[in-house]
Formats: structure tokens, sequence, C-alpha cells
């Protein structure tokens, strides 16, 4: 009688890592992330001056390319290439490593060159909300969070049901009926890149915003994209490069920096939603906060902005009095050079030096955020009852 060992006709990307395999691959992402940091890998900091040209706007996508900037669209090429080439081959198809990392880097150069016209011809009379980037934002963190969940065969079933499918009459001319992913998602997802927030996109956004121009939006936001398509082409060759054993291991390991991405950029996005305080204690005032001066009409508070982030970052105010905050931007750069808070109506672009911010607090007690564009650099106002 003769005995099938079914694990090992079953596919490499198809077996789910054991625990301590798992344990092992998110430590390694957090360590990789760690030591790109240390070694300045992740800047994010970027602020435009003078005119743009052609070539100096792709420079800036080959300098944005390497900075924490791709971390979300380099997570979703990731994932959706790697779920592109498992549907083919188990389609009995071959797989391309090359395939649904064009339709990505397609899809995001032609959005890019598109809106950036679009934008450049309507002017200062279009912009997204802090409220609309961060639930764009919560949205691409929970896609990346199901596809990475998915490489790691750890997507409960009754999620892969409720990711919307192709109608089946449609679906099947391209390929199997019960597929999640379309041929031509990695192409739509690359083109959606261009609502993520990111220091580099959103200081060229406001570049191409000021010119005024269909064609000077094309050209430099088209340019941008064209100078991250390197480090796009060689992250999703890489991806799709590595067969057997050594494949699986890097499958699983994407499949867990996704995650990790995911859940990062879930929080930058709540953040600028302006939802309830994740990480802060309720919404009691902090003892650290930076109490603001008041003459009996109008409150004032000072921050100043470095490449650690607000300083302060937390402040006590009076519920429901002028305000007049003084911001010091005069180290300030990339998404540091705007800050957004959804609760509070603000949305301000910031110049190099002093910048005065006019508002009226609250009449209900409570925390109040506010933070860069991407979420990344934070802060809170504790503001209390007069």
């Amino acid at each position: 009688m003769q005995c099938t060992n079914n694990s090992a006709s079953m596919p490499l990307n198809d077996r789910r890592p054991s625990f301590f395999a798992l344990v092992g691959f998110f430590a390694l992402v957090l360590l990789i992330g760690l030591l790109m940091t240390r070694l300045g890998l992740f800047h994010s900091n970027f602020a435009v001056n003078g005119s743009i040209g052609f070539v100096s706007a792709m420079a800036i996508g080959l300098v944005a390319a390497s900075s924490s900037c791709m971390a979300v669209s380099g997570g979703l090429l990731l994932a959706t290439a790697a779920k592109f080439n498992e549907q083919r081959t188990k389609m009995g198809r071959p797989g391309s490593r090359l395939a649904p990392v064009t339709l990505f880097v397609s899809g995001r150069v032609i959005s890019y060159a598109a809106f950036g016209g679009l934008i450049g011809m309507i002017g200062k009379n279009i912009s997204v909300s802090p409220f609309a980037s961060g639930a764009i934002t919560v949205i691409a963190a929970l896609v990346m969070l199901a596809l990475g969940l998915d490489m790691l065969k750890l997507l409960p079933k009754w999620i892969k049901k409720l990711i919307p499918r192709m109608p089946a009459f449609i679906s099947r001319r391209v390929m199997k009926a019960d597929s999640s992913m379309h041929p031509a998602a990695p192409f739509f997802l690359g083109a959606g890149t261009f609502f993520l927030p990111c220091g580099f996109t959103q200081a060229l956004q406001l570049y191409a915003l000021s010119s005024g121009n269909f064609a000077a939006g094309a050209l430099v936001m088209g340019a941008f994209a064209l100078g991250t398509v390197p480090s796009l082409v060689a992250l999703g060759w890489l991806a799709g490069s590595w067969k057997g054993k050594s494949g699986r291991f890097f499958f699983h390991l994407a499949g867990a920096a996704v995650i990790v991405l995911g859940i990062m950029n879930f929080g930058n996005g709540y953040n600028l939603m302006g939802l309830p305080v994740l990480t802060y204690n309720g919404g009691a005032a902090s003892d650290s906060a930076s109490a603001a001066s008041y003459d009996g009409q109008t409150q004032t508070i000072s921050m100043s902005i470095g490449a650690s982030g607000y300083s302060p970052n937390s402040f006590t105010l009076r519920a429901g009095e002028p305000t007049r905050w003084t911001v010091d931007a005069t180290n300030a750069s990339g998404c540091q050079m705007a800050i957004v808070s959804s609760s509070l109506g603000i949305n301000k672009p910031l110049s190099t030096g002093e910048n005065v911010i006019e508002f009226t607090a609250p009449i209900e007690p409570g925390t109040y955020q506010f933070s860069c564009p991407m979420g990344m650099y934070r802060g809170q106002f504790n503001v209390v009852a007069s």
C-alpha cells in the first residue's frame, strides 16, 4: 500500500508557516526596518523651492523611492505581485515576475501625470481634506493587511468572501471565476497611489497646484512617478525571482512586511481622520503638556519643528477661547511643511520661518489631534473647561 505525502505535493506558497516561523519573520522585518531607519534610508524630509523641470522632478522621484514614502506603494506592489503570480500558477499559466509590476508602475505613472495635470489646471480650487486623505490611507492599510494575511495563509475565509470580485461572466473570460484578483488590479492599485499621503508627493502636488497649467502639472508629477519606477521594478523583480524554499521564505517574509506596513499606515490614517486618540490616555491632559499663556482674551502657544518632530507636542488649552498658535518651521521639511487637524478644521501649509495659526479652541473638553499630512509626526491639544 503506497502512502501519499500531501504536504510534499502542496505548493510551497500554500503552506502556512509555523508559529515560531511567524515570530521569526515579524522579528526579522522589524529588525530590518530598525536598521534601515538607523542608516537614514527612510528620510521623508523634502521641500520644494524654486522652479522644477522634468529632470529635477525625476531626480526627486529617485530620492523618494528610498524613503518612507514608498512604504505603502512598495507594500501594495509586493502583495499584489505575489498574489497575481500565485493565482496564475494555480491556473497552470506561467507566472511572470514583471507582468504585475509593469501593470502597477504603468498605472502609477499614468495616474500621476493625469491627476497632476488636472490639479495644475484647476489650481487651488481642488484639495483633499485631511479626513479624506486619512480615510484613503486606512483603506490602503486594510487592503495591505488582508493581502499580507493571505500571503501567510492566515486570512479567514469569511473575510475573503467580503473582498469584491468581478462578475463571473466577465472574470471567466480572463481567469477562473473563483479568483479573487482581477488581472487589472495591479494597474488600478498603482494608479491609486497618487492619493496616498507622502511628503515628496504632496510637495510636488502643491507645486502643480501653483502652476495653474495642465501641461506643467502633468510633466512634474509624471516625471516624479518615473523616478520611482527603477526602485519599484527592482522590488517586484526580486519578489518574483526566488523559487523553491527560498521563494517560500521570501513570500512569507514579504507577507509579514506587508502586515507591519499595513499596521503602521492604519495608525497614520486613523490619526489623520481625527478619530479618538489611540496612543494617548483618554481625554485627560498629559502631565507634560505645555499650558497656554492667557491674557484674558487670547491664549497663546508656541511650537518648533525639527528632525525629531514637534516640540512640544502636547498643549493644554482653555475651552472656547481664541487661540494664537506660533509655529517655528525653520528646520521643517517634507511632511512637516504642513499641519492638519480634521477635528479642528486646520489644514495649513507652512513656510520656512515663523507661522501663525489662529483658531478657537473647541467648546467640548477633550483631546484633539494634529499632525503632518502623512500622520507621521503627531501632537495633541488637551482642552479643559475654562
